[in-house]
């Protein structure tokens, strides 16, 4: 149960809550400059990976708990 509760709190909330905040951003950007709505992909791809990072550091230290 604490692994699971460690895996929501550590992985899922954050992970969600840094794409809802983005693709808030993203629709923001694309209705002020629809002209430059490509451009938005760079900070997309570092929201990703640092992500990515993050959750592989954090299913490591899962690991090492359980």
């Amino acid at each position: 149960m604490k692994k699971s509760m460690n895996i929501i709190f550590n992985l899922v909330i954050p992970t969600a809550v840094a794409y809802i905040v983005f693709f808030l951003l993203y629709y923001f950007y694309k209705k002020m400059f629809y002209e430059y709505r490509l451009l938005a992909i760079i900070p997309f791809l570092i929201v990703t990976m640092y992500l990515m990072i993050d959750n592989i550091r954090e299913w490591r230290m899962i690991k090492q708990q359980g």
